[in-house]
């Protein structure tokens, strides 16, 4: 059973992952896609996208629509909000916009749109950045992984899995570089995610309408369903072959105790009907007298 949960959970977000990819598609066309160092990985490069509401204290907001010719920002500035001004009004301050004219770096509701980070980072590969999705799940060997909490090894540190820890099925794994002699990751006290590679655009069809990416989907699941009956099978099978296994030793176990019976029942019978030593040498005596 701990193989059919391991398996489940394998297919789960898998299985979430798609269907992001595929509404993101729906509305890729709408979407601003800004691409920033993100301080909480270290500084890797991560995408964000713009949306439309009130931003909150550590948010990052966009230029969109600058109203005050005096104010130093621009359209398409990139701020991280310092405070809000005042709470829930959506007015936001931030110190780098502040100005002899704004002190307080005052940015009006309707002038910015908040930058949310989305799941995808841009990781150094050999030809160039490369686009990762940060996937939520245990890793399998040869995978890259990128560290998001840990003791051991900096935030954004990247390296691949090269030894699974199966001693504890907790996510646990050994790194094929680490950091200063030490490579192995604990799950238990350490964070990290998957880096699933995104395919490019040029590679992966853009649906035209909610009807492809439906089908798209269906087609998905049930391949996905088709694996998990393939497992389910598999484990029925060895459910069989257990009981048939106990069964067989249940007969073998039964066929034993009856031969053990026969065999002490032979040597009652023995005891009852042979005679000793002594006795035979006597009654050949006794012949011999006889004669």
């Amino acid at each position: 059973m701990d193989f059919l949960k391991s398996a489940m959970d394998r297919v789960k977000p898998e299985f979430e992952r798609l269907i992001r990819r595929e509404l993101g598609k729906m509305t890729k066309t709408n979407e601003k896609i800004h691409v920033l160092a993100d301080e909480s990985l270290g500084g890797i490069k991560r995408e964000y996208v713009e949306v439309d509401r009130k931003a909150e204290v550590g948010d990052k907001i966009v230029i969109v629509d600058k109203r005050y010719p005096g104010d130093i920002y621009e359209n398409g500035d990139i701020f991280t909000v310092d405070r809000e001004a005042p709470p829930g009004s959506g007015f936001v301050g931030s110190d780098g916009a502040a100005s002899d004219m704004n002190t307080g770096g005052l940015i009006y509701l309707g002038e910015y749109r908040v930058l949310e980070p989305t799941n995808i980072a841009h990781i150094d590969g050999p030809d160039g950045p490369e686009r990762y999705e940060m996937v939520d799940r245990k890793p399998e060997i040869g995978e890259k992984v990128i560290v998001t909490e840990s003791d051991d090894f900096p935030k954004g540190f990247v390296d691949s899995v090269k030894e699974v820890d199966d001693f504890h099925d907790n996510g646990s794994f050994f790194l094929v570089n680490g950091v200063l002699g030490e490579n192995f990751l604990d799950a238990e006290y350490e964070e990290y995610r998957v880096l699933v590679p995104v395919e490019s655009s040029e590679e992966e069809p853009q649906p035209s309408d909610p009807i492809d990416v439906i089908a798209n989907l269906a087609t998905r699941v049930a391949e996905l369903e088709r694996e998990n009956k393939r497992i389910k099978d598999e484990i029925d099978t060895l459910h069989k072959d257990n009981r048939r296994h106990g069964e067989e030793l249940e007969a073998l176990k039964y066929a034993a105790k009856e031969t053990d019976g026969k065999v002490a029942h032979l040597e009652a019978d023995s005891d009852m009907r042979l005679f000793t030593a002594e006795e035979v040498a006597a009654l050949l005596n006794a012949m011999r007298e006889r004669r």
